[in-house]
């Protein structure tokens, strides 16, 4: 064979190989184009979903908050191409979702921008639903007429041009959902709102809004007198968006199998749901985890081991706030002496961070991230008093200069025994062993005098009760070498 027909043949196989490579590839790409395809379950999020459609309908404004990672877009994504199927059927009412991640033209004023995208998805809706041939006629010239004259005042006079035809003239009731709100809430000016609050009064029960966020409205602006008009339409009607239920996680792992080409059997979904607690991006992470890792059955230390698992733990940490991260860390450590924030248990209980009772975080792989990534001293709410460090902090910030022996250790024994007012003859027992004289000793008085001075704002958590003793309203102890 000639040196020139050996070349041949080569160039003849790898195009039959590169070819069915390309086959191949193409068959994979649409295997997995058809499993992102997979519909949600019409059971999804069903806890949530059915109460809240009845308020909408009702036409009730509500919010949504959920951390990082609770699937707030999944949620948005079902109710705008699922739910007008499962549940709405041949009602009047029309899902019309804003993405304020994608809000266009970026030359154009926020206002502008915002007024101007609710027109345009109340037109493609209408397009989409082959609605009333004079609308779309009417809407589209009016809406070229918008494109050519870039206005805010002329945009938002154009929405409440669609909205009245399309609520009193063909009695369509509209449910804007503003997904990815956070942003936009926190930086647009607040007459947007007074705007968006004075289109809802005038089609009140017909314009309804529904948002999703990261944490409430009124805590994310400080302007909250002057936007109080728009998110008092959400106050009385905000849940949350936790974890999947058990119906749900099992749903969702089926999913999972199916686009990764998994076998179900060869993943233990009890497992799963246990290290995950359901929640929706942990679950993810910690299922690629699992049919990466040689084996079936493994612990929590060696799932955190998993870059993107620790990469999504972080993500869900710093989407709480310092005082929520303060009360984790006392959960996830059980810390001596835990008084939290009863205000941030709270809420932390309410996105379902926190469960159960006694209180513990919802997930062993976010218990175990908190526990050895995220450091006991930071950010924590009231005292916190490091005993081998010698060091204090309040509210996250280290004392400084050090506090001399003395007023160390009567502030480590009021931590000890935070919330709880403490006696005079115990706490100079705790200074001086049973050498103290009588509760009214004067040492105590100047001890407790220059504690004060070197606290200064702090001296706040510091409570002097008459005649029964001295409390901490809020401290806690760190006795193990971090």
């Amino acid at each position: 064979m000639t040196s020139n027909n050996y070349a041949n043949i080569v160039w003849i196989q790898m195009n039959v190989f590169f070819k069915r490579c390309d086959e191949i590839c193409q068959q994979a790409q649409e295997h997995i184009m058809a499993a992102n395809r997979i519909p949600q379950p019409p059971f999804y999020r069903a806890e949530l979903v059915k109460p809240l459609l009845a308020d909408l309908e009702a036409g009730e404004c509500c919010s949504i908050i959920g951390t990082s990672g609770t699937g707030k877009s999944n949620l948005t994504q079902f109710l705008q191409y699922q739910v007008p199927a499962h549940y709405l059927k041949d009602k009047p009412v029309w899902i019309v979702t804003i993405d304020s991640h994608n809000l266009p033209f970026q030359e154009q004023k926020l206002e502008y921008m915002i007024f101007e995208s609710m027109v345009h998805r109340l037109i493609e809706e209408a397009e989409d639903r082959n609605f009333s041939a004079e609308f779309l006629s009417w809407a589209n010239d009016r809406y070229d007429h918008l494109l050519q004259n870039p206005s805010a005042y002329i945009a938002f006079r154009m929405l409440e041009e669609v909205c009245k035809r399309l609520c009193r003239k063909h009695e369509q009731k509209l449910i804007f959902v503003f997904d990815q709100f956070d942003d936009l809430w926190k930086n647009a000016d607040a007459h947007i709102f007074r705007n968006l609050r004075g289109l809802r009064d005038q089609f009140k029960y017909s314009v309804v809004y529904l948002t999703l966020t990261r944490d409430r409205l009124v805590n994310m602006r400080q302007d909250a007198q002057e936007t109080e008009a728009f998110w008092e339409l959400f106050s009385a009607r905000t849940r949350a968006l936790g974890p999947f239920s058990e119906k749900d996680t099992f749903a969702q792992i089926e999913r999972l199998s199916i686009r990764n080409d998994v076998n179900r059997d060869d993943i233990s979904s009890d497992q799963l749901l246990k290290y995950s607690g359901g929640y929706p991006a942990l679950l993810r992470v910690i299922f690629l985890a699992f049919i990466e890792l040689p084996h079936k059955s493994f612990t929590v230390d060696e799932v955190l081991e998993v870059e993107s698992v620790c990469d999504e733990c972080r993500k869900i940490w710093n989407s709480l706030s310092p005082i929520e991260q303060g009360v984790c860390q006392v959960i996830a450590r059980k810390l001596s002496s835990p008084v939290p924030d009863a205000g941030a248990l709270n809420e932390l209980r309410f996105k379902e961070i926190v469960i159960g009772d006694p209180a513990e975080l919802f997930s062993p792989v976010f218990t175990i991230y908190v526990q050895q990534h995220e450091n006991t001293g930071n950010n924590m709410p009231g005292i916190v008093v490091n005993v081998p460090l010698r060091e204090v902090r309040f509210d996250g910030q280290l004392l400084q200069p050090p506090l001399p022996p003395l007023e160390f250790k009567l502030i480590e024994s009021l931590a000890r025994h935070a919330g709880i007012v403490c006696k005079r003859e115990d706490l100079l027992r705790a200074l001086y062993g049973e050498e103290y004289v009588d509760k009214n000793d004067q040492r105590l008085d100047a001890i407790l005098s220059r504690l004060r001075k070197a606290l200064g704002e702090s001296a706040r958590y510091l409570v002097t009760h008459r005649g029964g003793g001295i409390q901490l309203l809020q401290g806690r102890v760190i006795d193990l070498e971090q």
